[in-house]
């Protein structure tokens, strides 16, 4: 819980200073846990843990507005090989650690979803009448890989790239010449 602090992806809240209306739009979180193994050795190397929002309980039209989040078919990879071996092109992939928390709320076309308050997880001690306001899109909220989406659309295009005609997530760029 300490990273999602430092990160300012939560805040506490008294339920007490919540309106009526706010109390409704509190979810349930858990721990999920995951032991990473060496893919030789088998012998553990991690051992992971992630707070993640009960989202199933959400509502559309109350607690997020739209879930879609574009996402490259396979189709997709194979012409921008295809293209790229043709034209000479570089490749470029990435992996963004933690990427959910590295999102923001302010990209989403339809505004922040700035309702959205959790129970803290069943391990963790916390005084009673305390929930958390979610500050950043967590695994669990329906609409986090849309924020996380917009997020990295808004970065590509600051950076020269435009998204490609055939696909929402596939960002190209004219090479330097």
């Amino acid at each position: 819980m300490s990273g999602l602090w430092d990160r300012g992806c939560l805040r506490k809240v008294r339920t007490s200073e919540l309106t009526e209306e706010e109390r409704k739009h509190i979810f349930l979180s858990k721990f999920h846990y995951k032991i990473k193994r060496s893919g030789r050795t088998g012998k553990v190397t991690k051992c992971k843990a992630r707070v993640v929002v009960l989202g199933n309980h959400m509502t559309q039209g109350e607690d997020y507005l739209n879930a879609f989040a574009p996402v490259p078919r396979a189709t997709a990879g194979r012409v921008v090989m295809a293209l790229a071996a043709g034209g000479r092109r570089t490749i470029l992939s990435l992996d963004i650690t933690q990427a959910f928390i590295q999102s923001e709320w302010q990209y989403l076309p339809e505004g922040n979803p700035s309702r959205i308050f959790i129970h803290p997880p069943d391990s963790v001690t916390e005084e009673r009448g305390v929930v958390y306001k979610v500050l950043k899109p967590l695994y669990g909220i329906l609409n986090s890989a849309r924020a996380l989406h917009f997020t990295l659309d808004d970065f590509m295009k600051s950076q020269g790239f435009v998204a490609a005609g055939f696909e929402d997530s596939v960002w190209v760029c004219e090479p330097n010449e």
